[in-house]
């Protein structure tokens, strides 16, 4: 009988080509991924992977494997899906993993709202960023995974998963009051000489602000770098810097800082299962709850803003 986890790595290989890929994937290391695909050669008995370079390709049995593995994978999760069907109620645990910001505009909201539909489902929440969420969802670790991707950004290899879209959320600029009329007039070359706060080096934050000056013909003056958007918006909440952040971060007593017209680019939030989990009860109400959620997060802030004023 072939091992089931050895199985998934050699899906991994098929989808990524390369040991070491796999093994960031998994959170291993890439011995013990060679090791696991050595032994699962030798149970199947037949040859599976050639090696071109660094490169560990894939024979025509191991492609035949792959195909099949697939199928078992697959199965599995319809498996579980049916069972969990059989139920009376929907009860026992649910793992969620989100990135940061999707704990208090996504997650938070989910445990909140299914405390009072159906108080026998416990939500076991995880903070993760997207890879990481990803790689639990595919090895099991959690059920769901909440995660984004900018305009910018490269799309999810998603075999296996299926993706559902909960929101696409601008990102905006906050700066001074006194300067919103000059960049509607002048766009973001009006804030050449400004000071900026934007996330650590290469995070979503710092690329955004960098691509969006670079557009409009400057260097930034980046004078602060901080790891969240949402302690970026404090700093900006001085009204001494200008920032970029998504839209869901800024908080009701700020958004007079943002510059309305201002266009700095989109992020995607979706939510992501295994495919054949789908059809699981438990998980349907998560996605219809976090599709609800998607569907108010920004009207709820116009609201705010409209009672606010």
């Amino acid at each position: 009988m072939l091992d089931l986890r050895r199985m998934m790595l050699l899906c991994d290989l098929a989808d990524l080509g390369t040991v070491t890929a796999v093994a960031e994937r998994r959170n291993i290391s890439s011995s013990a991924v060679s090791q696991q695909l050595r032994v699962l050669e030798s149970e199947s008995g037949a040859i599976l992977f050639r090696r071109d370079g660094r490169v560990l390709g894939l024979t025509r049995s191991g492609r035949v494997l792959v195909e099949h593995v697939r199928v078992v994978l697959d199965a599995v999760d319809d498996a579980m899906s049916a069972l969990a069907a059989t139920r009376d109620q929907v009860s026992g645990q649910i793992a969620v993993a989100s990135y940061n910001l999707g704990i208090p505009s996504f997650a938070a909201p989910l445990v909140q709202r299914l405390s009072h539909i159906e108080p026998d489902l416990q939500v076991r929440l995880q903070q993760a960023d997207t890879d990481d969420a990803l790689r639990l969802l595919r090895q099991g670790e959690v059920d769901v995974a909440i995660t984004y991707r900018c305009d910018f950004e490269a799309q999810d290899l998603l075999i296996g998963l299926s993706r559902e879209v909960l929101l696409i959320e601008p990102m905006v600029l906050l700066a001074p009051p006194e300067l919103h009329q000059a960049v509607r007039s002048n766009g973001l070359i009006a804030l050449a000489d400004q000071l900026w706060v934007t996330g650590l080096v290469g995070s979503i934050l710092d690329v955004a602000l960098l691509r969006a000056a670079d557009r409009a013909g400057f260097e930034p003056q980046i004078t602060h770098r901080l790891e969240t958007a949402q302690i970026v918006c404090d700093l900006a909440a001085t009204e001494l810097v200008s920032a970029v952040v998504p839209r869901l971060s800024v908080p009701p007593y700020l958004e007079h800082l943002i510059v309305e017209g201002a266009s700095m680019g989109t992020r995607t939030v979706s939510s992501l299962v295994r495919t054949g989990r789908r059809r699981d009860p438990k998980i349907a109400l998560i996605l219809r709850t976090l599709r609800a959620i998607g569907a108010e997060a920004l009207g709820l802030r116009e609201e705010e803003e409209l009672v606010a004023s």
